[in-house]
């Protein structure tokens, strides 16, 4: 297809123009659009559109798009478009945007993972143990004694120890 404007050129831009009902496109070769481009207003360029488009829906996103990692480079947009991290530091960098994300996709941060299904009853006892315990240690530490008998109590049952070491 020729340049309508110039008709001596490929057309390689095609521009549809729609005032009210009526339609008009133009088919113009690379020369001739930017002359006619000069015309129209400014078209924004898709960064500026994912820019307003962050700016409008999300703020906190915004404000993540100003922070890059300090080792990789990566920037939480790039993490965003891409969808992957550059090194172990963005986890504690954009630790901010990941965590909703992490929820949103997985419907918890904090990894599991599969368990052996003849295991499975044991390995989940102790690691509720654990973490049991280590809310019974900042318990102690924040002086929340009422909280920390509490948890004393449940360890004492998951266990099923007769002895009152935990």
């Amino acid at each position: 297809m020729k340049c309508e404007s110039c008709n001596k050129k490929h057309a390689t831009v095609h521009l549809t123009e729609i005032v009210g009902t009526a339609k008009k496109e133009r088919h113009l070769c690379e020369e001739c659009a930017q002359t006619v481009n000069t015309q129209l207003a400014k078209i924004p360029t898709p960064t500026e559109i994912l820019t307003s488009l962050i700016n409008q829906v999300a703020p906190e996103i915004n404000e993540m798009s100003k922070i890059s990692c300090p080792v990789c480079g990566l920037s939480y947009l790039d993490f965003r478009s891409h969808g992957r991290l550059g090194c172990p530091m963005d986890y504690t960098i954009f630790r901010k945007g990941l965590i909703p994300l992490l929820e949103k996709m997985h419907g918890s941060t904090q990894h599991v993972g599969k368990v052996p299904s003849r295991a499975g009853k044991e390995l989940i006892k102790k690691n509720e143990l654990m973490q049991l315990r280590s809310e019974l240690n900042k318990a102690v530490e924040k002086e929340d004694y009422e909280k920390a008998a509490e948890l004393r109590d449940k360890i004492y049952e998951l266990s099923g120890d007769n002895n009152n070491e935990d």
